[in-house]
C-alpha cells in the first residue's frame, strides 16, 4: 500500500511539474511570440524599375509566383502606391502634395507561408537579378534580425 501512495505521489509531482511548464509546455516567451507574428506575416516588397516594361513586369510576376513557399503576389501600379502614401501620410498632406503618383515604382507584395522560406529566397538573391526588378525589400526575418535593424544605435561621444 505505501508504494501505491509513493507512485501516485510521484505521479501527481509529475504532472503538477507538466503544467508548471518546467517541461516547456507552457506560455511562449516574448520572443517565440514575435517571431510568431513575424511567421505570419511573412512578406517582402519587389520594387520595379521606371523602365520595366510590360513583360519583363509578367516575366517578375511569373518568377515570383513560382518561388517556393510564396502563397500570394499582388502587384501596385503607380496610383495605388500613391494611394497607400496619401493613406499612411494623412496627418502630413503638404508632404504628399509635392508628389506625383508616377514618382512612386511600381511593386509587387510577395506573400509566403513563414519566414524560413523568404530567408530563402533573400538568400539564393535570385529576385534582385531578374530583369524589371529595381530592388527587392526584406524586412527582419527574425527577433534577433529586427533588433540589428531596428535598434538605435550608439552615437559619438558628446563633443
Amino acid at each position: 500500500m505505501r508504494t501505491l501512495k509513493i507512485v501516485v505521489a510521484v505521479l501527481l509531482v509529475v504532472a503538477g511539474l507538466a503544467g508548471c511548464s518546467l517541461f516547456g509546455h507552457g506560455e511562449p516567451t516574448k520572443e517565440e511570440q514575435l517571431q510568431k507574428v513575424l511567421d505570419d506575416n511573412a512578406q517582402f516588397t519587389v520594387f520595379l524599375r521606371d523602365d520595366a516594361t510590360e513583360a519583363q513586369r509578367k516575366d517578375v510576376e511569373a518568377a515570383l509566383r513560382a518561388l517556393p513557399g510564396v502563397t500570394e503576389v499582388s502587384f501596385e501600379n503607380h496610383d495605388d502606391a500613391y494611394r497607400r502614401m496619401t493613406e499612411l501620410f494623412s496627418a502630413d498632406p503638404t508632404f504628399v502634395a509635392g508628389v506625383e503618383p508616377e514618382a512612386l515604382p511600381e511593386s509587387f507584395k510577395v506573400k509566403a507561408t513563414d519566414v524560413a522560406a523568404i530567408r530563402k529566397i533573400r538568400d539564393e538573391g535570385t529576385v534582385s537579378k531578374l530583369p524589371g526588378v529595381l530592388k527587392p525589400v526584406f524586412t527582419c526575418l527574425d527577433v534577433e534580425e529586427c533588433k540589428r535593424m531596428y535598434s538605435p544605435r550608439p552615437s559619438g561621444s558628446p563633443a
